[in-house]
């Protein structure tokens, strides 16, 4: 297995056991599972930038804040957020159901978070 980090956060993972694109096609898009003793040092390092000073836009809230860090906690990574115009931060679970995507041109963070959970 050979991991290459990404520009843009990621990495690509190469799997010595895929043998043909019909292997590799089933494989797009899908989640490795590693043991961060086992991936090269610089894999996990932040790339430059990271999505610290990302503005966070709820579907329904409109502008949340900024992204201040990504929390990697062991059941799940939390985006912590520094709510506009409020003391403190809101942490929003990164999840597919409520990670809408990520615009890197306009630096923005969509999410659509459940009600109640900007409130806590």
């Amino acid at each position: 297995m050979e991991v290459r980090p990404e520009a843009r956060g990621g990495a690509t993972v190469f799997f010595d056991t895929v043998v043909d694109a019909n292997q590799a096609d089933a494989l797009v898009g899908c989640y490795a599972l590693a043991r961060r003793e086992d991936l090269p040092d610089d894999v996990l390092e932040l790339q430059e930038g990271g999505i610290e000073g990302f503005t966070v836009v709820d579907a329904e809230a409109g502008t949340i804040g900024t992204a201040v860090a990504i929390n990697e906690m062991p059941g799940q990574h939390l985006l912590e957020v520094a709510r506009a115009g409020h003391e403190g931060t809101v942490l929003i679970p990164v999840v597919d159901e409520f990670l809408e995507g990520v615009d890197e041109q306009t630096r923005c963070i969509y999410v659509n978070v459940p009600r109640g959970l900007l409130d806590l």
